[in-house]
């Protein structure tokens, strides 16, 4: 039997290969959903572990989810992303709250051509799908942002959405830990060189904005439809910040997989579908659908638009394939023999 070999890529060689390297992943998470949109993929439901049953001690400590999938077009590559997000990393081991492992399979003969670490994957591309959406769904003229939860994820959707706004001035952060939203304003007003603004209150970071995003971890819903004024857009990342009236009152809802989010997805939108407080038919569409020209985007400027996405294999797997392929062609990682 021939000797099989892969590529194992840390963390300093995920970056080294340009993981953090925005335009790259913005573009390759476009083509991941225009993939999704037009069906040329294969998404298996995500499978959630946690230690004991919902609502239980065990079950709030966290949960490791296992996403596989298939793409196609020009890549033909199957994989899956191994996540973990446990609430008591921070304070009891000095870890990141959530971080990811991503094996990368040949497509014939099954066998991982790669094992990279998949933290910063997991970032940059949540932030590059809510960029792809905004340049498609937010109006041409956006001047404003607004950002509830300054962590990692927060900052990235930042920066991502900075790079197709081209009219972008400013930016106000709010975060229930005052000095984290002090501090990414700082970060940010150098990084990007417009106005940001750490301010004190969700309402005041988010209420009339022209965009707006949510990346926190409440359970208790605080976003109110009337703070999304006409032509708005909502980047809804999280799963329980927005009120049921939020979704009610939007005129256009598109999710990356719709069937995934009412399978799996947790929090108001999938817990009122499921429950029949409303019709599934609230969902316009799956934005990939828009890429793919199958159903439209923004047909107005008057229109809110909530893009509400709960990340999918396919993009983390376009993202990480485009790792893969710089890092071998830098000569980064390391060989393995299995």
């Amino acid at each position: 039997m021939a000797e099989h070999k892969l590529l194992y890529l840390n963390k300093d060689d995920v970056k080294a290969a340009g993981g953090e390297d925005l335009e790259a992943a913005i573009k390759a998470a476009k083509y991941g959903l225009l993939l999704h949109g037009k069906g040329d993929c294969v998404q298996p439901p995500k499978i959630n572990l946690r230690k004991g049953p919902p609502g239980s001690p065990q079950a709030e400590q966290g949960l490791i989810m296992a996403m596989p999938g298939y793409v196609g077009g020009d890549l033909d590559i199957i994989g899956i992303k191994w996540l973990l997000a446990m609430a008591e990393n921070p304070t009891k081991y000095g870890l990141p709250r959530s971080s990811a492992l991503i094996i990368l399979n040949h497509p014939d003969n099954g066998l991982p051509i790669a094992i990279m670490d998949g933290t910063i994957v997991n970032i940059v591309r949540t932030g590059s799908v809510t960029a792809v959406g905004a340049r498609y769904l937010a109006n041409k003229n956006a001047r404003s942002i607004g950002l509830v939860g300054a962590g990692p994820q927060g900052r990235m959707q930042i920066l991502s959405l900075a790079r197709v706004l081209p009219r972008l001035e400013e930016v106000y952060i709010f975060d229930i830990v005052e000095k984290k939203a002090e501090a990414l304003a700082e970060e940010l007003s150098g990084t990007l060189s417009i106005k940001v603004k750490a301010v004190g209150s969700s309402e005041a970071a988010l209420s009339g904005r022209d965009v707006l995003v949510t990346a926190t971890i409440t359970k208790t819903p605080y976003v109110e439809a009337c703070w999304l004024a006409p032509g708005s857009f909502y980047a809804d990342i999280a799963s329980s910040d927005a009120k049921i009236e939020v979704y009610k009152s939007a005129d256009k809802i598109f999710t990356d997989d719709l069937e995934q989010m009412i399978y799996l997805g947790v929090g108001v939108l999938p817990n009122a579908i499921r429950r029949g407080e409303v019709d599934r038919g609230i969902v316009t569409a799956n934005f990939g659908e828009v890429l793919a020209g199958v159903c439209r985007g923004r047909e107005s400027e008057e229109e809110r638009i909530i893009f509400k996405h709960i990340g999918m294999s396919v993009t983390d797997l376009t993202v990480a394939y485009e790792i893969y392929l710089r890092a071998k062609e830098k000569k980064l990682g390391t060989t393995l023999t299995l």
